[in-house]
């Protein structure tokens, strides 16, 4: 008889590094820090290490707690004022003085 399917109630640390585009690092500085308060170790059985997991439920509070707010509804940021006149040639001073020697006859006008 197959077992149902059921959606996992805890995420691994490599799964919660996929799921948010983190490396591993990160997602245990997180739960070091406080951040990801339900996380739990369970204990080494032998062979392999002491596995850490995280419940969904805390994964999806965080998401909602820190989720970002859409660029649409910040609205767009102001437009940068188009220079006036010439534009800056400090890096070539021989077309800058180009420049200035065809601006002189305007000026003398």
């Amino acid at each position: 008889m197959p077992r149902p399917a059921r959606t996992p109630q805890t995420l691994s640390i490599g799964q919660l590094a996929q799921r948010w585009g983190v490396g591993p690092e990160r997602i245990r500085q997180l739960i070091e820090s406080g951040r990801l308060p339900g996380a739990f170790a369970i204990p080494s059985s032998g062979r392999y290490g002491q596995a850490v997991r995280i419940p969904l439920s805390d994964v999806t509070a965080s998401e909602e707690k820190w989720s970002l707010v859409p660029i649409e509804a910040v609205g767009s940021r102001p437009r940068r004022a188009a220079s006036i006149g010439a534009p800056a040639l400090r890096h070539f001073p021989e077309l800058a003085a180009q420049l200035d020697e065809a601006d002189a006859p305007d000026a003398a006008r």
